[in-house]
């Protein structure tokens, strides 16, 4: 028995250590091999494509000191065997129909000792990489290549850096080479780990077929893309895109359709309303004008030979708001609210609206399919709807296998396609926080592939954190390879890969962040169970509250800890360069939570001692973001002296890392990173309030110079603080007969141009304004208000009189003789108003309070105020500028 087991177990060692056959490409610094590229074909797009691989396959070879030629396939040396890329004759002659395929299948097969890498390559007829003219193509020979390179050869793509350059024309020629002719390859983005030898199995012959069709954000393609599966969309997979706005612009038809939108409670057209942008319109939803303009729409794409078209959902529920007779008979309930507006889109019933359309496509265009978005307020569920119409692709709004979960019982005969909430950029802890897990993003891919998801869409975009996020962003697209896959192992591959030598560090680093962030990932992140008012964005938690939770002061010491480490440990000029990246985004965030932390402490102790460092940590963050950005407000963030491919924070302006507004489910503006740290070091919250007035001879008009040498004063919130993102300061000058007041507001809370006109004393207190509150000395106690909003005839005015116990009474039948002017600074835009100013000048003759010329020396009580549609900034701190209780000075 002993020696039967002893013979069993001899049989079994001997059958492990048995490997298949080997082809070897490369060993002992030489490869006898060659690369074979096709001969130039007709799309020249293509052809570039090729040899860029081939030059990244030379570059992966050379590094390890096997030198390879690249050649066309006529120029082939016979004696010399090849790697074949592409459809090559030999590749056709072999029987490989790289045709038949219209996705990033690809082959593998070996042909004697000839090695044939090849998939279906073709240029886009119509979709282009953003921003350029350059076509997208769809590139399975170079998805291929990428693959080998990675089996083989050792390659890892393993950060996104920002240089799309490379990959698209600038005139008539590609910047992707050197002056040498080798390939532009940024290092630091692509490694190439060392590999003794790049052997094959001799009987290679395989046929891959990536899980996803596409996995985008933007239309973007470069070799980190393709390699990663985050492939572009393509016109036969996904098309034109027909929006309302366009179909339906408010301009065309406001004035001859006004039922084409929405009919408001109040019995007004939307198109009458200041909404700010043709993309905020609302609309008629079952208008038969509005549903044949969007029919038309779509025909046009139809005659362009586009196959797959989506219509667009709109956010806000615009589609849910009319209140004509057709829409509540339709919806089964008025829009005279927001829980009335809320239970029209909870119905589903917006679909049937939908499917007017899609049905009148199908009768005539039965091979069109047409994509629906699952939002707001198109729910999905077998409460809501059973069955989709035979030509409607559904895009599925998901985060997790949960929201697959309640499609449980409705048919898509057509199939669905996803919208994915994994990387958003509107995560409540801020943009530029890392958003998921690893672990939790694996498990996304898992969803994506039991439940035939076969091209997805990201509801944002990847890329805000693209150094602290980088392990999870791996996970992603290497999951997408083989999503049975272990994501441990490949968070590991991405570790030694990227960190070398001070791995060991990096993976306790990384284990670290995702376990602080775990609970954020998959619970009170976008879409996930507690995305909610009642939890994550509930009162008091808010942006800084899950900042704050996640990144406390024990794990920023820890990580900080091990980063140094790091840092201290690596020689590598690339694993330098990644740890420069990520040290950039983990003090953002390290002084981001110490700024918080003080907060609090300050707010419970709001002494002296608490606030100076407090304010001294805000400046000290806003000075490392000044420095990478090279400026402030709309300045872009700058390449990396070590790393020119890639900037922090997505190369976005300094004004969003900075926070300075409300992002998207995001609350910043009334954070103290917020705060006017200028004004408070001016001594704003202990000032005396009181102005000496220059006089002037000439009356400084609203752009005079005479405003130049006067010293500002700066307005905080009421009973708050001074703010920098809604900054907002007064000047004042007089001469022989007039008061002057001049007042600068950042930020409107909406732009100028959208809000409406007023009478004089009509209502303007519904938009934002400034007003001033001026009681001249012997006046009885009577104090004069003064107000207008930034629009042409707007004022208002009126004087307030003690009666024998003091309580004020309006009289708004006064009327002075003053005047109003205002300007902007910038015109109006989609991304302008954060940084547009609006200027209001105030003359006020002495004589419209009965008075003559103000002696020297002489005070009068003074206040000044600006509100921001709910926020109320004051120059000196009161209930409004008519509180006499709290009035500050001017001293003539």
């Amino acid at each position: 028995m002993l020696k039967q087991l002893t013979l069993l177990c001899l049989t079994a060692l001997a059958a492990v250590t048995v490997h298949a056959a080997e082809l070897v490409i490369a060993e002992s610094g030489k490869s006898d091999y060659q690369i074979v590229i096709p001969d130039k074909s007709e799309e020249a797009i293509v052809d570039n494509w090729l040899l860029m691989a081939a030059k990244l396959m030379q570059a992966a070879f050379e590094k390890n000191g096997f030198r390879i030629e690249i050649v066309e396939e006529g120029a082939k040396m016979k004696d010399k065997p090849g790697i074949y890329l592409g459809a090559t004759g030999f590749t056709k002659r072999n029987g490989i129909k790289v045709e038949q395929h219209d996705d990033w299948t690809y082959y593998y097969k070996i042909v004697g000792k000839e090695l044939i890498i090849a998939g279906n390559d073709r240029k886009d007829p119509i979709n282009t990489i953003r921003g350029t003219k350059t076509p997208l193509a769809l590139l399975g020979t170079v998805k291929g290549a990428c693959d080998f390179l990675r089996e083989y050869a050792g390659v890892r793509f393993l950060f996104m850096n920002m240089d799309q350059g490379m990959y698209s024309m600038r005139g008539d020629r590609w910047d992707a080479f050197n002056t040498d002719g080798s390939l532009k390859v940024d290092t630091r983005s692509i490694a190439f780990t060392p590999v003794e030898k790049i052997v094959v199995p001799e009987k290679l012959n395989l046929r891959k077929t990536p899980v996803m069709r596409a996995n985008f954000d933007a239309s973007h393609e470069t070799f980190h893309y393709i390699a990663m599966n985050f492939f572009p969309p393509l016109s036969d997979m996904l098309g034109s895109n027909v929006s309302w706005d366009k179909a339906i612009p408010p301009a065309k038809y406001a004035k001859n359709h006004p039922e084409y939108f929405a009919l408001t409670k109040e019995g007004k057209r939307a198109c009458d309303l200041k909404l700010g942008f043709d993309s905020d319109m609302q609309y008629c939803v079952v208008n038969k004008g509005v549903q044949d303009l969007m029919y038309k729409e779509v025909e046009k794409l139809i005659s362009n030979g586009e196959k797959t078209i989506t219509i667009s959902t709109l956010d806000a529920y615009q589609l849910c708001r009319c209140n004509c007779d057709e829409c509540s008979s339709f919806f089964g309930i008025k829009a005279e609210s927001w829980d009335q507006i809320h239970a029209r889109g909870d119905s589903g019933r917006l679909w049937q609206a939908f499917f007017r359309i899609t049905e009148r496509v199908r009768k005539k265009y039965p091979e069109v399919k047409i994509v629906l978005l699952n939002y707001q307020d198109t729910p999905v569920s077998a409460k809501v709807i059973k069955k989709f119409p035979k030509n409607v692709i559904v895009k599925i709004q998901f985060a997790s296998q949960l929201d697959f979960d309640r499609l449980q019982g409705v048919e898509f005969p057509a199939g669905i396609c996803g919208f994915e909430e994994t990387f958003t950029g509107f995560g409540q802890a801020g943009p530029y926080l890392p958003e998921r897990t690893p672990e939790h993003i694996a498990e996304v891919v898992k969803a994506m592939a039991s439940n035939n998801v076969k091209w997805s869409m990201r509801d944002g975009a990847m890329g805000y954190v693209r150094g602290m996020q980088a392990p999870a962003y791996y996970v992603y697209g290497r999951m997408m390879d083989d999503p049975s896959a272990d994501w441990k192992a490949i968070h590991d591959e991405f570790c030694s890969a990227a960190f070398g030598n001070t791995a060991p560090q990096m993976k306790r680093f990384f284990d670290l962040l995702h376990m602080q962030i775990a609970i954020y990932s998959d619970f009170f992140g976008v879409f996930m169970p507690a995305w909610n008012r009642k939890y994550s964005r509930s009162t008091y938690h808010d942006s800084k509250w899950h900042v704050m939770s996640m990144y406390t002061p024990e794990y920023c010491a820890d990580a900080d800890s091990l980063l140094t480490s790091a840092e201290k440990a690596a020689t590598d000029p690339d694993i330098k360069a990644r740890l420069h990246l990520i040290r950039i985004e983990f003090d953002y965030i390290r002084k981001m939570s110490r700024i918080f932390f003080l907060q609090n402490a300050w707010t419970m102790n709001p002494s002296k001692a608490n606030l100076d460092p407090l304010v001294d940590s805000i400046d000290d963050w806003y000075l490392d973001l000044e420095k990478l950005a090279g400026g402030t407000d709309r300045s872009t963030f700058k390449p990396l002296s070590d790393w020119p491919e890639m900037r922090p924070f997505n190369g976005h302006f300094y004004s969003h890392a900075a926070l300075q507004n409300e992002g998207y489910q995001q609350q910043w503006n009334k954070t103290c990173l917020n705060w006017d740290t200028k004004a408070i070091r001016a001594g704003i919250l202990t000032d005396k309030h009181q102005i000496k007035i220059t006089t002037v001879e000439a009356a400084p008009g609203i752009d005079s110079n005479a405003w130049d040498t006067v010293s500002e004063s700066s307005f905080k919130d009421r009973g708050g603080m001074p703010f920098a993102n809604v900054k907002t300061t007064m000047k004042v000058l007089r001469d022989k007969h007039s008061l002057y007041v001049r007042i600068e507001s950042l930020y409107p809370s909406k732009h100028p141009e959208d809000m409406f006109k007023k009478e004089p004393d009509g209502n303007i207190f519904t938009q934002e304004y400034v007003e001033l509150g001026i009681m001249p000395p012997d006046a009885g106690g009577k104090i004069y208000r003064i107000a207008a909003n930034p629009v042409e005839d707007s004022r208002y005015d009126s004087v307030f009189t003690p009666d024998k116990r003091n309580r004020l009474t309006e009289d708004v039948k006064w009327n002075g003789q003053w005047e109003f002017h205002f300007k902007t600074n910038v015109e109006k835009g989609p991304w302008t108003q954060p940084s547009r100013t609006w200027t209001a000048w105030f003359r006020i003759p002495f004589s419209d309070f009965g008075f003559k010329v103000p002696a020297t020396g002489e005070t009068w009580r003074f206040n000044a105020a600006r509100n921001r549609v709910g926020r109320y900034m004051l120059w000196h701190d009161a209930q409004g500028v008519t509180d006499t209780k709290a009035l500050g000075e001017l001293v003539f």
